[in-house]
């Protein structure tokens, strides 16, 4: 097929933590339910900005597996603005299927060469996803490949504004972890997102009873408490942080380009 070319795109890479698990556990038809809620949680159409110039994602599941990519070629739209269109969506797929659902999931975003045959998705950026969430994101978190940004350092019209206030905006919905790595800030991408006040506050009082609950629920399996005990630790720095003010009133940070 000499029509397939490898074209450059931001590939999400997301998996279901505990699957097995669940497999183990669950009946035939809990599973269905589960996979469904991910699927239709995950869906690009789901989460889209009010841009219609935003191109249409590929998009692939097996199992417990989502592959999105964003193709960054011929888009009329700038490909920071796409970058920070899918990590909102991610923030809101994120908290509504743990808080929600009682589903964890972790996984990785980059940048680079990806074709997709036989309604599958593959190339470089595919694998460089994959290893990405094997072997950094460990946790429940989604991780974000520093790649993109110095894929994107100083190339013209990459941004919607400019890089330096288009990074500013996604300070907002990412945070450097202790071990340096970039993920997804889906507990501070959220406060603000809500027309009523109360929503936020029950937000994060379900989130604190799921890892509380989780932590007894493993107490005696140190590998996988691992993972709640870091959603412990991010779920108190974010209260902490919060005490201090919004991200965005922490500096000049002006609205959001979406």
């Amino acid at each position: 097929m000499a029509h397939v070319r490898y074209s450059i795109a931001l590939v999400t890479y997301i998996d279901i933590l505990g699957f097995k698990d669940l497999i183990a556990t669950r009946s035939a038809g809990a599973i269905s339910r589960i996979i469904g809620v991910f699927k239709k949680t995950l869906r690009p159409a789901r989460y889209k900005t009010k841009l219609r110039a935003l191109p249409d994602d590929e998009y692939v599941n097996f199992s417990d597996l989502i592959v999105i990519a964003t193709p960054l070629e011929k888009a009329r739209v700038a490909p920071g603005l796409q970058l920070f269109s899918q990590l909102m969506r991610l923030v809101f797929a994120q908290s509504a299927l743990l808080a929600d659902e009682g589903i964890p999931i972790r996984g990785a975003i980059t940048i680079g060469q990806v074709a997709k045959s036989w309604r599958q998705l593959y190339g470089p950026a595919v694998v460089r996803a994959y290893e990405l969430e094997r072997d950094r994101a460990k946790y429940p978190r989604i991780v974000i490949d520093d790649m993109i940004f110095k894929a994107l350092h100083g190339i013209p019209h990459a941004w919607h504004n400019d890089e330096r206030t288009d990074k500013r905006y996604l300070r907002d919905i990412t945070r450097r972890d202790e071990d340096g790595v970039l993920f997804v800030d889906y507990l501070s991408g959220l406060n603000g997102e809500f027309n009523d006040p109360a929503v936020y506050p029950n937000f994060l009082h379900k989130h604190r009873a799921f890892i509380d609950n989780n932590l007894k629920t493993f107490a005696h399996c140190p590998k996988i408490r691992r993972k709640y005990q870091w959603l412990d630790r991010y779920h108190t720095a974010t209260l902490t942080s919060l005490t201090r003010g919004p991200k965005s009133q922490r500096g000049a940070v002006p609205r959001r380009p979406v």
